[in-house]
């Protein structure tokens, strides 16, 4: 009997230690970042108020393997107004998220890649869309080309492009501009923003994916991802080592804090956008964090989608395969939650399918990962933000074509000599 004592002791301190530790991590988050959770609330609920239309284009004896051209406009009858536009590699699947109003949608084979309607270029249109209703959610808009263009299409289409306000160039002014690493859009308090009021990032900061320089179709573009919570400047000394003569990189900027999925569908859209201006043939990515998983699912979109262009090789950094603990706790203890939390958590449905479709045969992964560091919210051994088991995740081990561990914590292996070394003969094809 007085053995079992001390024991029951131990077991039922450990725990009250353990329920402790639970509660100071949620007063230490929430006394941290109360403010925070008051915007990420009010950041949500203007979410909310959007509405989301998807639907699909279909061609009809499709000839050519042109990109598609899907553009949103008001319906206003008297100036209607090109808000969104998509181009798409193949007729397929299309999203636009809208404030609520009434729409009409455009698609046409842009048969010379120039990015405008003419005349011998085949187009379809919706009927009007009633997107009045904040928070819905339409998915069963089909827009079909034809071989012909009907006369009353032919007069709507020349009657929007003469008196609409079409001007893809201005829409979409940040794909592609030349940046620096300097830019003030990079610094911490806009990163932030995009980790807790994404909706006021996208709206307010300029993002999607930037050049370093004029696009070269003699160099060999190179996109990096970073994770959450970062930006652009986290691949700093990778970008200095780069052979500038050889590769030009393209810095991919979003809110951190919104849906994993949604983010890699928006970069793998803006690929598909460059593609149709540049005609280029192939890229690498090399991706930090979460930014891994950000590329994963853009892959797996790739992979799902087709395209025009090669993603050859990727380059992973210390990511989360399998998700992290700390999103557990979130959804758990939070007041509020952030989006991208409901992704990251172990058995969410977007860990669990990740894995969901195989990589390309030409596409070659090289897993980099980092196990110098402790932190009191990974389990088991880490590089003091991920554990090297969701690192090391079996499926990703299984895909990868190279596995190679640093002595280095999360943040610090981007800055790794060798590590760089590394990169820099893997983006040369000497690895």
């Amino acid at each position: 009997m007085n053995s079992k004592k001390p024991a029951s002791r131990v077991i039922r301190a450990a725990h009250i230690f353990r329920n402790i530790s639970i509660w100071l991590l949620l007063i230490l988050l929430i006394s941290s970042g109360g403010c925070s959770f008051k915007r990420l609330k009010k950041d949500l609920a203007e979410r909310d108020k959007l509405v989301r239309i998807k639907g699909e284009v279909i061609v009809q004896a499709a000839a050519t393997r042109a990109p598609i051209m899907v553009l949103l406009l008001t319906s206003d009858p008297l100036q209607p107004t090109l808000l969104h536009y998509e181009v798409l590699a193949t007729p397929g699947q299309f999203t636009f998220v809208v404030t609520p109003g009434s729409y009409r949608i455009f698609a046409y084979e842009d048969l010379n890649r120039d990015q405008r309607h003419q005349d011998n270029e085949r187009i379809g249109c919706s009927e009007e869309i009633d997107a009045s209703r904040a928070g819905d959610q339409l998915s069963e808009i089909t827009i079909l080309i034809t071989e012909t263009t009907d006369a009353a299409l032919r007069r709507m289409v020349d009657e929007t492009k003469y008196k609409g306000k079409i001007d893809l160039v201005s829409l979409k002014r940040y794909v592609g501009k030349v940046v620096s690493l300097e830019e003030l859009f990079f610094a911490k308090k806009f990163v932030t923003m995009g980790l807790w009021q994404s909706h006021k990032f996208i709206n307010e900061v300029p993002l999607g994916i930037f050049f370093m320089e004029e696009f070269n179709s003699d160099k060999i573009p190179v996109l990096f991802i970073h994770g959450i919570n970062g930006s652009p400047r986290f691949f700093t000394e990778i970008i200095a080592d780069l052979d500038r003569e050889k590769f030009q990189p393209w810095l991919a900027y979003y809110p951190s804090g919104a849906s994993i999925d949604r983010v890699a569908d928006y970069l793998y859209g803006i690929l598909e956008d460059l593609h149709a201006r540049h005609d280029f043939k192939a890229l690498q990515i090399i991706a930090h964090s979460m930014g891994g998983l950000t590329t994963r699912a853009l892959i797996n979109r790739y992979s799902e989608t087709g395209s025009h262009f090669d993603i050859d090789r990727i380059i992973t950094i210390s990511t989360p395969f399998s998700g992290h603990h700390a999103a557990t706790m979130g959804l758990k203890y939070a007041p509020t939650v952030i989006p991208v939390w409901e992704d990251v958590e172990p058995e969410s449905e977007f860990i669990q399918n990740l894995f969901r479709k195989p990589l390309p045969d030409n596409l070659s992964h090289y897993l980099l990962f980092s196990f110098e560091g402790k932190s009191r919210f990974a389990k088991g051994n880490s590089d003091g933000v991920v554990t090297i088991a969701s690192e090391l995740r079996p499926e990703a081990q299984a895909d990868a074509v190279m596995i190679r561990g640093f002595a280095e914590n999360h943040t610090s292996i981007l800055k790794n000599s060798q590590a760089i070394l590394l990169i820099n003969q893997i983006l040369n094809h000497e690895q």
